[in-house]
């Protein structure tokens, strides 16, 4: 057994030395030649990468009416003026739907602003920036007269990253 884990070894480090190039210079100097300096170009390309944690539900009861979540961007990182970008969308249009029966509720951004419509950004992280956060306040105003029905009344948000110029 260790021979066969040996002899592998050898095939695979044997396999990668193949793999380095032999003819990596740029120019050659010698004795003879006119110019006595080269120039190389050094690299590195880095490859952007980005975490996105959102919360995994809301759920409202009788006596919580408003529920606070974070959503966290992690290790974000970007091409120069560029910017993480985190929107979300309401499939009911933030209305929680039992049947034909709905439920209004909103969401507040960082304790300050309620955004209008259907579908806006609730997180921006620009380029030169490792991390943001948001906190979420999920918000309604149950009022057990307006249900028509027992039952679950549900929503589903969609949360959609890009990263725009």
């Amino acid at each position: 057994m260790k021979k066969a884990v040996a002899y592998l070894t050898a095939i695979i480090t044997g396999a990668f030395a193949l793999q380095i190039p032999i003819d990596s210079f740029a120019e050659e100097i010698n004795q003879d030649s006119k110019e006595k300096s080269a120039e190389i170009n050094v690299n590195y390309n880095m490859g952007s990468s980005y975490e996105i944690t959102i919360p995994a539900s809301v759920t409202f009861t009788d006596s919580e009416t408003t529920v606070e979540r974070a959503l966290q961007a992690r290790n974000v990182r970007i091409d120069a003026d560029k910017a993480l970008n985190v929107m979300v969308s309401s499939e009911n249009g933030f209305k929680m739907v039992n049947h034909d029966a709905s439920m209004d509720y909103h969401i507040i951004i960082n304790y300050a602003s309620t955004p209008e419509g259907n579908h806006f950004n609730i997180l921006k992280v620009k380029a030169g920036e490792s991390s943001g956060w948001a906190i979420l306040q999920f918000v309604t105003e149950l009022s057990k007269g307006e249900a028509l029905y027992a039952g679950n009344y549900t929503d589903t948000l969609t949360f959609q990253v890009s990263v725009d110029g």
